[in-house]
């Protein structure tokens, strides 16, 4: 194989389409839900800590109606119901473990106490994404993915 065989490259995109749907979506997801959890859109009680973080209903709005934009987006590039399912399931997988991970960074680095960061980065990430959003989530991956197939 030449260095720079340009035709070669199309046809192993296309087997490697799913997986690469899927990764793009649990970034997604983790992108989401680190962005509420900065924010405090989808925080309980965040309010009750920190008056300006009151965003109100727009912001939890725009939160659930972004996690089923991305899964309606997915399910219709991945265009097969029983992949767009078990696609959402690894990409929850996949957005929840970097969730934990970019939430739990500052008690690997030892800025606060690790046994802090774990406990808040398990309580945050499960909160961002459960119930709710993995509801809307599914939801939409079944959605895209049989407006596709029709």
């Amino acid at each position: 194989m030449r260095l720079f065989d340009v035709k070669g490259i199309g046809p192993r995109l296309v087997q490697a389409k799913p997986g690469l749907v899927v990764l793009g979506w649990g970034v997604s997801i983790a992108n989401l839900a680190l962005t509420g959890i900065l924010l405090g859109i989808i925080i309980p009680h965040s309010a009750q800590y920190v008056p300006q973080a009151g965003v109100g209903l727009l912001g939890v709005t725009f939160y659930y109606g972004g996690m089923f934009g991305f899964s309606i987006l997915a399910g219709w590039v991945l265009a097969d119901i029983s992949k767009a399912v078990l696609g959402f399931f690894v990409s929850y997988g996949v957005g929840l473990f970097l969730t934990f991970l970019a939430l739990v960074g500052p008690g690997l680095a030892s800025v606060i106490p690790e046994s802090i960061a774990e406990l808040s980065a398990m309580v945050f990430a499960f909160t961002a994404l459960f119930p709710l959003a993995f509801l809307a989530g599914l939801v939409g991956a079944v959605l895209g993915a049989s407006s596709s197939e029709a």
